[in-house]
């Protein structure tokens, strides 16, 4: 996948966060029409520019904004 549709994933991501608060990728992949594969790309590139943070909770891998 091309860098910029994973940055372009990113923004849609960011933005469903602000929404949302702490959701699960699963959960997150439904809302946003996005793959388990964009949305986990999208979650990562995320975290490494620190704009999130990723927890595990009762078990499912949850992203937060910060």
């Amino acid at each position: 996948m091309e860098k910029t549709k994973v940055g372009f994933n990113a923004g849609i991501i960011l933005s469903k966060l602000r929404e949302t608060g702490l959701i699960s990728i699963a959960e997150l992949a439904r809302k946003t029409n996005l793959g388990a594969d964009e949305t986990a790309l999208a979650a990562g590139w995320l975290a490494r520019e620190n704009k999130i943070y990723i927890e595990r909770k009762n078990g499912l891998l949850c992203i937060n904004n910060q």
